[in-house]
């Protein structure tokens, strides 16, 4: 495998910096090409976002400004969209591998060279329209789950799923803090109202970090919990003490503290001091990239029992999952139980991305094999 060209949604930002927030797929990518790189695969990527990795970065419609998670309008897309075709046909890459994007999947149809879609996002009712009508294209879930929440008659190829990974080179710690932690977009479907009920029936503290989608469910149903929000204005240098010194962290029984989005480096700080990651998720999560966070850092995981939780957290060894609230805040009594050098070394053992990168290189060879025989046959 030579020449591998990567398409991500415009404005997603393709960054190795540990100071970048919050973006699953963008961590993914940047992941998987800095693998390739170091396999020598020629790596292209198509993206609007500016990107410092070393590999050729091509922007169709030029470099979007704007600050993380900027979306781009549909018609910026499909202009997006029909430039990545044209420059495509132009080159003799081995693969094309589209990330999810549906505009970008519809334009690609019919293109020459093998073209794989990593589905990202969850099968709802959009999706399935789009891409369950072309079910002869190749196609790759993120986990087992999600792959059977897809009609059975789309063409996912290889072992049907490749898991998302995480490197090793995140901070450990085996201290523990009497205090749980959440962090996703806030919005109810990531279950931020749920980990504040466990947090005050168990009598711990709770840290909620992410960014904020839906401002009625964050005031409604949050806002009124909060002891101290160090997201507000004015607030900066108490939220960089209070991460810096979480260490230090002493239990004040039920406070519920929100320090706003985070960045890698400071995700990693709260988490593995946590006495254990919250996931009361309220959809079938496709993967929950937040799970082998917590894991790497030496963090175990107490879930719903919805989606992919499964075959990410080893239940009474990395963590507990269940399906009611009463069961979550029992688990909390257990998490001491966990050894965080087992939450680690799981997750080093089947999440690396040594491993993911080999993986997607053999469905990028089983592929490009496929249709050259499909065509000399």
């Amino acid at each position: 495998m030579k020449k591998v060209a990567i398409i991500v949604q415009p404005h997603q930002q393709i960054s190795n910096s540990k100071n970048r927030k919050y973006g699953g797929v963008e961590r993914i990518v940047t992941s998987l090409i800095e693998g390739l790189l170091d396999r020598n695969v020629d790596v292209t990527l198509y993206t609007e976002k500016e990107c410092r990795l070393d590999c050729d970065v091509r922007y169709p419609i030029g470099i979007i400004d704007g600050v993380f998670g900027d979306k781009t309008d549909r018609i910026e897309l499909l202009l997006y969209s029909q430039k990545v075709r044209k420059d495509l046909e132009t080159e003799d890459f081995d693969v094309v591998h589209n990330h999810y994007d549906p505009v970008t999947f519809v334009t690609l149809q019919g293109l020459g060279t093998p073209t794989i879609t990593t589905l990202h996002g969850p099968a709802t009712a959009e999706n399935i329209n789009i891409f369950g009508r072309f079910f002869e294209s190749n196609f790759s879930a993120i986990s087992q789950a999600q792959k059977d929440s897809y009609p059975a008659n789309m063409n996912f190829v290889g072992h049907g799923f490749i898991h998302n990974s995480i490197a090793d080179d995140h901070p450990f710690s085996d201290d523990k803090k009497s205090y749980l932690f959440s962090v996703s977009r806030i919005q109810p479907i990531k279950g931020q109202k749920h980990a504040i009920e466990i947090a005050q029936r168990s009598n711990l503290d709770l840290i909620i970090a992410g960014n904020c989608l839906d401002e009625k469910y964050f005031n409604d149903e949050i806002r009124p919990y909060i002891s101290r929000d160090l997201n507000k204005p004015g607030e900066e240098g108490k939220r960089r003490e209070f991460i810096i010194d979480i260490s230090k962290y002493q239990n004040s029984g039920r406070s519920i503290t929100y320090v706003g989005e985070v960045t890698e480096q400071e995700r990693d700080q709260l988490m593995k001091h946590a006495k254990a990651l919250l996931f009361p998720i309220e959809v079938e999560e496709s993967f929950g990239l937040v799970l082998i966070e917590a894991g790497i850092v030496g963090t175990p995981v107490i879930a719903f029992d919805r989606g992919a939780v499964p075959e990410i957290v080893e239940h009474g060894k990395t963590g507990f999952y269940g399906n009611t609230i009463d069961e979550l805040v029992g688990f909390t009594k257990r998490a001491s139980e966990i050894d965080p050098t087992n939450c680690r070394e799981h997750i080093k053992l089947n999440f690396s991305s040594d491993r993911m990168v080999e993986n997607y290189l053999k469905l990028y060879r089983d592929v490009a094999e496929k249709i050259e025989t499909k065509q000399n046959g």
